[in-house]
């Protein structure tokens, strides 16, 4: 060290703090490697809810601009989907006219300001009542619309009057095609509110058109959300809170059908 000069010395005290710097971050990287699982989940956590702000060095125009990087967690965008359509579920009741009975009919939601409520089909009978529940209680009779028609789909237009007008809620559609293995949101119960999170697992097929004019499209959704709250009618949403599915059959299964179908058929359903 003696014979050193001060570059030398200076050198050498770089190559030290390079040599240092190299064996803590493998010694880092081997530790956590080897931790335990919820110390490392921790970890990420706090990382995850790190807010990163960048003030660029070179200001421009005499104008700082500052930039605000925020990580959105699929737990939170979840939450927001779901309360993004709870207005918008209608269930749906029928009663009786002869045993003065009432039974649950089906989960419907609002396609229109107006009132109107969309739903997978099951046999209407004309004489029978039929009353639609909103999310805060309030119930409105229903009027089936496209009785006639040989749909998947029926629409109920809600009865109400200028002193009992009421502000329902539209869901929107989902634009684009549902993909594999994307994140999933079902809703249903009959009589609350059941929320069931998954994944689709595989997306059935089908070809429409003849000879060389077929063309394939998404005629199945099948998920792996739970279909223990799952009635005919619920809906499937993207983590936008977009409705990309509806439940079409009565069964215990967990496979929707696209809502494409619903797009197509309100034409047909709204065709006096």
């Amino acid at each position: 060290m003696q014979d050193l000069n001060k570059n030398q010395i200076v050198l050498l005290t770089l190559l030290i703090s390079f040599v240092t710097s190299i064996a803590t971050g493998i010694m880092t990287v081997s530790l956590l490697q080897q931790a335990p699982v919820e110390i490392t989940r921790n970890i990420n956590s706090i990382v995850e809810k790190t807010i990163e702000k960048i003030i660029p060095s070179t200001i421009l125009n005499s104008n700082t601009k500052e930039i605000t990087t925020i990580i959105v967690k699929e737990e939170d965008m979840i939450v927001e989907a779901i309360n993004k359509n709870l207005k918008s579920i209608v269930r749906i009741k029928e009663r009786d006219t002869i045993s003065d009975t009432v039974s649950f009919y089906g989960i419907g939601f609002v396609v229109g300001k107006d009132g109107m409520i969309a739903t997978s089909r099951r046999t209407i009978t004309p004489t029978n009542i039929y009353t639609g529940v909103m999310s805060d209680g309030k119930e409105f009779t229903l009027a089936p619309i496209g009785i006639d028609k040989k749909t998947n789909f029926i629409l109920f237009k809600a009865n109400q009057t200028d002193k009992t007008k009421y502000d329902f809620t539209p869901t929107s559609f989902g634009s684009v095609d549902i993909k594999l293995g994307q994140s999933v949101i079902s809703l249903g119960g009959e009589t609350s509110n059941g929320v069931s999170v998954g994944r689709v697992m595989s997306l059935g097929m089908k070809e429409s058109g003849t000879g060389t004019s077929t063309v394939k499209y998404i005629a199945s959704i099948d998920t792996d959300v739970s279909s223990k709250s799952l009635v005919l009618g619920s809906p499937l949403f993207d983590l936008s809170g977009n409705v990309v599915g509806v439940k079409q059959y009565d069964t215990t299964s967990n496979i929707f059908v696209p809502v494409a179908l619903l797009k197509n058929e309100m034409t047909i359903l709204l065709d006096k």
